[in-house]
């Protein structure tokens, strides 16, 4: 899976970026290319795909010139420009989509409109410690040693780079995004270097969010990144156990043991994949949505602000959120199986009248904070500044029934002879059984 995500952007070289303005222009066609390039005969080299975007006079003045003269508004480094804008600009004028995701459309309107964002609902509690019991959502600071405490964007940018993930429209990755509109199906890689300089990019730009830039600067955030089972291996096998915040009681790490001695697998390689980073330029949301096989979740906020809204499962289990199911997506590491249509900030009374009954908390998460989100408890969140934040799906006696659901997801049932179907469906059997009789002892064992 990893080794799949690593393959290099295509794109022209020597890199030129367009100008923001340019896209809002009817590109140039391939007839008019064309008859520019006869006009200038002694031209060889490589036409930018980006060039469509220019103005004929700069496309003759590049061919004019062999190709060392452009625009001067697309010269590297320029403002409002980058290389995964170039990406999504020319994306979303090949796919002719000209509208952003529901998410930010309604963010941005609750951004201008609403100075304090938490105003509509009631604060997730803060607290000093960690629960014994989690019941509902809490904030509390990170460890004060914590060894994460220092990876903000920079660290990212500057330890893992050339890394390279999926930047989604919509996140994470929902079945349901198949039947949506255009602009939820938009998925490009990126590396982690060029996603740091893209937030930086649309910082600078457009921070305010204006829905009129939603072409110009369109959002993708960085969304589950799995660093730790990539070039971050090293790291992770240095400092796993540290990332396990005092108090907090989890037993992923022996179950997660378990499981790999079961199927002959890497145990660190598996634990490595449930901590995850997501890179988020401001405005970038997450989709309301629940976390897969019950899972408890916390998040470390590393760099800039983030705004969770969390709703409790009866909110769901009496219809107000709209559940959405669907499966696994295929290829994408970090996907959800239950979502929600439901525009929180501006909700349909047509579509959605139950929501008005629906009681959800918030946090703006800062750095050096950290919210533990138990099992059920539904989220949706957006960047309010650029963003870096890890986060850890657990489980523990609390709600270890699930895991072995979730281990069940690592096998494609459909690709497997019978025979193998069943042995695996025996050994995960076992290993429920054993998990559902463990002691909840230390999990150093």
């Amino acid at each position: 899976l990893v080794s799949s995500r690593r393959r290099a952007l295509g794109r022209s070289s020597p890199l030129c970026y367009p100008a923001p303005m340019s896209l809002l222009a009817a590109p140039l066609d391939d007839e008019e290319i064309d008859e520019l390039t006869q006009i200038f005969p002694e031209f060889t080299g490589e036409i930018p795909d980006e060039a469509r975007y220019w103005a004929k006079s700069d496309l003759e003045l590049f061919l004019g010139s062999g190709g060392q003269l452009r625009p001067p508004e697309v010269a590297k480094n320029s403002p409002g420009t980058c290389a995964l804008l170039t990406v999504l600009r020319l994306r979303l004028a090949d796919e002719n989509i000209s509208d952003a995701t529901a998410e930010y459309k309604s963010f941005s309107k609750h951004f201008r409109e609403h100075e304090n964002l938490q105003a509509m609902y009631a604060p997730v509690q803060r607290v000093s410690a960690p629960p014994e019991f989690l019941k509902s959502p809490v904030v509390l600071p990170s460890p004060k040693d914590w060894r994460a405490k220092d990876w903000g964007l920079d660290f990212w940018r500057s330890e893992l780079g050339k890394e390279r993930w999926w930047c989604r429209a919509r996140a994470p990755a929902f079945e349901g995004d198949a039947r949506g509109a255009p602009i939820d199906r938009v998925v490009v890689d990126s590396s982690a270097e060029e996603y740091v300089e893209y937030m930086r990019c649309v910082q600078d730009s457009d921070a305010s969010c204006s829905a009129d830039n939603a072409v110009a600067f369109p959002r993708v955030a960085l969304d589950g990144w799995c660093p730790f089972a990539g070039g971050g291996r090293g790291l992770f096998q240095r400092c796993w156990r540290e990332l396990f915040p005092p108090g907090v009681r989890d037993l992923s790490a022996r179950w997660v043991r378990m499981f790999a001695a079961a199927f002959d697998m890497d145990w660190q390689e598996a634990l490595a994949r449930y901590f995850r980073v997501t890179l988020a330029a401001t405005g970038c949301s997450s989709r309301l949505h629940t976390e897969n096989h019950g899972a408890h979740v916390w998040f470390s906020q590393l760099e800039g602000r983030r705004l969770f809204v969390l709703f409790p499962p009866n909110d769901a289990a009496a219809g107000r959120l709209y559940e959405d199911s669907g499966g696994i997506c295929d290829g994408a590491e970090a996907s959800v199986v239950a979502a929600s249509p439901v525009d929180i900030f501006f909700p349909s009374r047509r579509r959605h009248p139950k929501f008005a009954d629906a009681r959800a908390q918030s946090a703006v998460l800062r750095p050096g904070e950290m919210l533990l989100v138990p099992g059920g408890w539904w989220r949706y969140s957006v960047a309010l500044e650029p963003s870096a934040t890890l986060h850890h799906p657990f489980w523990n006696a609390q709600n270890r029934s699930h895991i072995a659901d979730e281990f069940r997801e690592v096998f494609d049932q459909s690709r497997m002879p019978p025979e193998l179907q069943s042995l695996s469906a025996a050994k995960l059997q076992q290993l429920h059984e054993q998990i559902m009789e463990d002691d909840d002892s230390d999990m150093d064992d």
